[in-house]
């Protein structure tokens, strides 16, 4: 079966979206994986990652898939040719776009509809958002399809994070080693026990790790790190490599950038090297690799 990771925290900033890119090219570039990125995010920078993004006409702020390659306006009277996980919470079909990358698919954020399922009532949420992307994620062809699904959320404990949690058998959370980022990691640590209670012994939601990033070698970093580590209840699930602050890794996502991935950069380069340490650790335990 495929298995579910979500990459989620409550702040902004943190490197969900970076650490969902660098594992998805990762298991699709290296384990040659079958992967489906999913943009929950509003914001959709990772979609914008791997298909060029329209801006929504009604919303100028909002963006919005461009045409799929596989649309024919005449055989497809009932689409418009867009597609978007948002279409999941308006009982649409989800259609996965190709991307440069073999292996690796992707379904792209629709920024007005994601924003219009975050603000539904509190008597909607349950049937409307909250259990839609489990549904989804649990469809017959979905599973045969793919190895692995991997869920980017927006930066808030709102219904579409918790439709994630809900739909995850896996969970990372990025976190800086600053005082803000910290309290975070306990807003998405109660997240995950909330779910964790709800399940079944066959069913349960893994959290495999708390990924230290952007992290600098500074007094500041290394006592937050030393303390989370020594947290009873938290210190042991703390993954032992943190992502250090890199130029590189801001580099690698500008548009039209060569080398396109972290994983075409040679093998002794340093970002690459302790990119593919972390990727690894985190796969190996969700793919159970050992």
């Amino acid at each position: 079966m495929a298995k579910i990771l979500v990459c989620a925290t409550n702040k902004g900033g943190e490197g969900k979206t970076t650490t969902s890119i660098n594992l998805a090219e990762y298991a699709s570039l290296i384990l040659k994986k079958r992967v489906l990125l999913i943009d929950l995010d509003p914001q959709a920078n990772l979609s914008g990652r791997y298909i060029a993004m329209d801006y929504d006409p009604a919303y100028k702020s909002g963006k919005i898939p461009p045409i799929h390659a596989d649309y024919d306006a005449e055989q497809d009277e009932q689409w418009d040719g867009r597609s978007s996980i948002a279409n999941i919470f308006y009982g649409e079909e989800a259609v996965p776009y190709p991307t440069s990358i073999e292996h690796l698919e992707l379904l792209p954020a629709h920024s007005q509809k994601l924003l219009e399922a975050e603000a539904v009532t509190k008597n909607e949420v349950l049937e409307k958002v909250h259990m839609q992307l489990k549904y989804f994620v649990e469809l017959p062809d979905l599973q045969k399809g793919y190895d692995l699904v991997i869920i980017d959320t927006p930066p808030s404990k709102g219904p579409l994070t918790i439709a994630a949690i809900k739909a995850a058998t896996h969970l990372i959370i990025p976190a800086q080693m600053e005082q803000f980022s910290i309290e975070g990691i306990y807003g998405m640590l109660q997240l995950w026990k909330q779910e964790s209670y709800k399940r079944s012994k066959a069913t349960p939601i893994t959290l495999v790790g708390i990924l230290p990033n952007k992290y600098r070698d500074i007094n500041l970093h290394r006592e937050f790190l030393e303390e989370l580590c020594m947290m009873p209840g938290i210190g042991s699930y703390v993954l032992p490599n943190p992502i250090k602050v890199r130029a590189v890794y801001s580099e690698i996502l500008v548009e039209g950038a060569r080398p396109k991935s972290i994983f075409e950069l040679k093998k002794s380069h340093i970002a690459r090297e302790e990119c593919e340490t972390i990727c690894r650790e985190i796969l190996n335990k969700v793919l159970d690799h050992g």
